[in-house]
This record gives structure tokens, C-alpha cells and sequence, in this order.
């Protein structure tokens, strides 16, 4: 039985994903363990071909019916949405080339899942060097439009952060979070004032909204294991 995106996220997030057992975990794991789970594609379908992520772009996918039949290869100029897979070529940002998946499109930036460095975390990654997607056919659009914001505990990555009574600067601050505290944001979020939102409850039961970080990917909020 495959995995929906959620659960691969949840299943995955703070750990090290190492599939083949050598050299640790890196990108290319994080998406043959994506293919293997979300769109049941063999592990043999998703080697690389030059030992470098990018050639499963260039090179596995034309010739691994499998993966032809799980996935639909896009272009980088498409509009990108959740779970899909993103590749890069060699080039000054990644300079082994990489491989993350999809969680949602900001504009220069990705937010994405990805390994290497570290293990399995949100990043916003930059589109510099973007070869293009693979689309897994198993996974269908989403109903709506907007951010992804994953549920879970987050850790506070900066000195001091602002609650506020709705999703905007002109909201006022209701308390104020510091640095290595924790907060437990639901699956919602939103665009608003230059800043991503996202929203919890408060112990009175006061629905309230935080700032996770800048449209432009400078994050305030780091999503814990």
C-alpha cells in the first residue's frame, strides 16, 4: 500500500533516509525512498545513472518504463505543486546536483523536503539550476490553492516572535514567543503582508497566528521531529 504525501512527510521529517546503505544519507535517497512509498516504483527504477541525482531526470526516467508509468516529466517553467519532485543540474548552488520533493511554489524558492546536509527537514531551496519535475501520477491536485503548512511542532529560530490575533502585521500582538521555544501549528496557512502565516490554538482556546517566516524564504519557525 503507497503512502499520501502527508504521511511520507510525517513518516520521514527529522530523520536520515539512507535506502542503499552507502555513503550515508543523501538527496537521492530521500526520493527513492518518495518513489518507492508514494508512487511504488521498484528501487531499481530509481538509480541514477552517473552517480549524481540529475541523471535520473536525464537519463533513468527515459529509460525506466516504471518510473514512465508512475510519473510524468515536466519542465522547469511549470507552475510546480505539492509532491512533486524537483531536480537540479551541477551548477554553483549544487555543485553534486540534487533531488527534494515538493511542497509548495515561492515564487524564486521552493519550499521543499529534502536530505543533504542533515537529515530529512523543510528548506526553501532556490530554483537556480532547475532541470525540471518528475509529477508522480498517484498523487492528484490539491482542492485548494495556497500554502502547505504541515502540522507539528515548531521551534522558534529567532531572538523574538510576535503572536497576533489575525494573519497580519496590522493585527495586534497578542503574546510574543523567544528563541528555543515551541509551538504546535495546525495544517493551515496563508500569504499575507510579505510573510507566511501559519495558526494555532491557544490554551484558552483563542485561534492565534505567527509568522513561520518571509515569502522570500527567510524562516522564522524550524518544524521538529
Amino acid at each position: 500500500m503507497t503512502m499520501t504525501v502527508d504521511q511520507f512527510i510525517n513518516t520521514c521529517t527529522g530523520r536520515t533516509v539512507d535506502v542503499d546503505g552507502a555513503y550515508g544519507g543523501q538527496c537521492w535517497d530521500l526520493w527513492s525512498r518518495y518513489a518507492q512509498d508514494v508512487a511504488g516504483v521498484p528501487q531499481s527504477a530509481t538509480n541514477t545513472t552517473s552517480g549524481y541525482a540529475d541523471s535520473v531526470y536525464t537519463q533513468t526516467w527515459g529509460n525506466q518504463p516504471r518510473l514512465q508509468a508512475a510519473f510524468d516529466k515536466l519542465g522547469p517553467d511549470i507552475t510546480p505543486r505539492r509532491g512533486d519532485v524537483a531536480f537540479w543540474s551541477r551548477c554553483a548552488a549544487y555543485p553534486g546536483s540534487h533531488v527534494a520533493i515538493v511542497l509548495a511554489d515561492q515564487g524564486a524558492n521552493l519550499l521543499c523536503l529534502t536530505q543533504n546536509p542533515g537529515a530529512t527537514r523543510q528548506a526553501a531551496l532556490t530554483k537556480a539550476g532547475l532541470l525540471g519535475y518528475l509529477r508522480p501520477k498517484t498523487v492528484t491536485a490539491p482542492a485548494q490553492s495556497g500554502p502547505i503548512v504541515v502540522a507539528g511542532t515548531y521551534l522558534v529560530d529567532v531572538d523574538a516572535l510576535n503572536v497576533r490575533h489575525r494573519p497580519s502585521t496590522s493585527g495586534a500582538v497578542v503574546a510574543t514567543y523567544r528563541r528555543g521555544q515551541t509551538v504546535n501549528l495546525d495544517a493551515w496557512g496563508v500569504y499575507a503582508d510579505g510573510y507566511l502565516w501559519g495558526r494555532y490554538t491557544s490554551y484558552g482556546g483563542q485561534v492565534r497566528y505567527i509568522a513561520i517566516g518571509t515569502q522570500g524564504g527567510d524562516w522564522y519557525l524550524a518544524l521538529q521531529q
